[in-house]
This record gives structure tokens, sequence and C-alpha cells, in this order.
């Protein structure tokens, strides 16, 4: 009976190992995107890294995760993600909206209104990527250590 126990733990333990290394890879691998392809007011690198993310945010969540405590960072880990490419989608629709604006009064008024957009939206993804981060913190240590 005690070698079942072991046993059990021993896989369990490996699971949650192999859990927390794909978990931690695609978390990863969004917040990578994040720090190399912030938005620098630019339409098109902005929709193309919100698609990035919201590519992420599918991904972790279709990873196959059985421990409990790992399953709640993923959903919250999907769920950040996915509010960030929201966040940046809304971002590069507003900067094409004022790369497009005429010069006259509407034009003017248009730019105005993007401008306070991309500053609402801008704090609101920053508010989101520290959130993420927070989160990364917590999984990394909430999983095994490696021995070396």
């Amino acid at each position: 009976m005690a070698v079942v126990a072991i046993a059990f733990s021993l896989i369990s333990c490996s699971s949650k190992s192999a859990e927390c290394t794909k978990l931690i890879s695609a978390i990863g691998e969004g917040q990578t995107l994040v720090v190399n392809l912030s938005p620098q007011g630019d339409a098109i690198t902005t929709l193309k890294l919100s698609q990035q993310l919201n590519q992420i945010s599918q991904d972790i969540e279709t990873l196959k995760i059985q421990d409990k405590p790992l399953q709640t960072i993923q959903k919250n880990a999907t769920q950040q993600f996915r509010d960030l490419s929201n966040s940046l989608k809304q971002l590069g629709e507003t900067l094409t909206t004022a790369e497009k604006a005429s010069i006259t009064p509407e034009g003017k008024q248009q730019l105005l209104q993007a401008q306070q957009t991309v500053q609402e939206v801008g704090e609101k993804a920053k508010q989101t990527a520290s959130q993420n981060e927070a989160l990364f913190k917590e999984l990394v240590n909430y999983c095994p250590k490696k021995e070396t």
C-alpha cells in the first residue's frame, strides 16, 4: 500500500511539474511578446500584437491542466491575455482612425477623441500587464523547483 502511495505522489509531482512547465512556457511567451512588441503608437504593430496575444490566450486555455491551483492560474492568465488583446485591438483601431483623420474641425475632434481613448486604453493595458506579471510570479513560486 505504501508503494502505491509513493508511486502516486511521484506521478502527481511529475505531472504537476510538467503542467507547470507548459504553463510557464505559454505565459512566458505572451510576456515576451508584450515586452518585445509593446505598442509604439503604430496601428499595424498594435493590431498584430493584439492578434498574437489572442492566440496566446487560446493556447493557454487549451492546455490540459489537472492541478487545481494551476487551473486557477491558467484561467486567470487566459483572461488577462484576452483582456490585453482586446485593449490593444481597441488601441490599434483608434490609432487607425486617428491616422485617417482629415485636417478639418471634425478631423481635429476625431484626433482629440482618439488621443483620450489611447490614453485610457493604454492605462488599462498597463494595469493588465502588471497583473499578468504578478500572476507569473505566483506561478513560478507555486511550481516545484528543478533540482540542479
